[in-house]
């Protein structure tokens, strides 16, 4: 192993070092969406769950609907 690598636990304690003191001098408090919940954090592990808020987010749910000819959201 090469010396001048750090350890792995070495950079566990550079990273939370670092995390501390930015959560010291606040930050991490004009982040989007500081102090909101987390959307659909509730809702039960889903695999497509990216896929799904590309297809919202892009607004493709109708043009899915049109070309499929039923709901794609149900499709398992």
């Amino acid at each position: 192993m090469n010396s001048s690598r750090l350890s792995r636990r070495a950079v566990e304690i550079v990273a939370e070092n670092r995390i501390r003191e930015a959560m010291e001098h606040e930050r991490f408090e004009d982040l989007p969406g500081f102090g909101k919940p987390i959307a659909d954090i509730d809702e039960p592990y889903d695999p497509d769950w990216w896929v799904k808020k590309w297809i919202r987010r892009e607004g493709m749910s109708r043009t899915l609907a049109e070309r499929f000819g039923k709901d794609f959201w149900s499709r398992r």
